[in-house]
């Protein structure tokens, strides 16, 4: 009985540690393989507005090499569940560009980094 009560015990403790990861609002889009080579990285940040929502729209344009997007990663550096959201808008995987919308919450700012990857 002691043993149950322990395993119990430990499963919720690693339940509500598993929890608290799970509050990041990154997002990935697409599929990346050995040969794809790191295209851009970029910081994308807005500052917290008293009782408003900030957003912002970020483009990726390519002049030189029209490269193929293969895989595009947002990391959210706020991972308490206050940051932002990203939605792909245009663009993406399988194309030459890419454009995304970024939006907080309320009284919040964000604080993304944009990795993207192609052939």
């Amino acid at each position: 009985m002691k043993i149950c009560i322990i395993f119990v015990v430990i499963s919720l403790a690693a339940f509500a540690e598993a929890s608290g990861r799970g509050r990041s609002h990154s997002v990935t889009w697409g599929a990346r393989t050995f040969r794809d080579m790191h295209l851009r990285r970029e910081i994308v940040t807005e500052k917290s507005k008293f009782l408003r929502v900030v957003t912002r729209d970020w483009t990726f344009k390519q002049e030189k090499y029209k490269r193929t997007i293969t895989q595009i990663v947002i990391t959210d550096q706020v991972r308490d569940g206050n940051g932002g959201y990203a939605y792909l808008t245009s663009g993406g995987p399988q194309s030459s560009y890419a454009k995304i919308h970024f939006k907080s919450q309320r009284n919040q700012g964000f604080s993304f980094i944009v990795d993207i990857y192609g052939i």
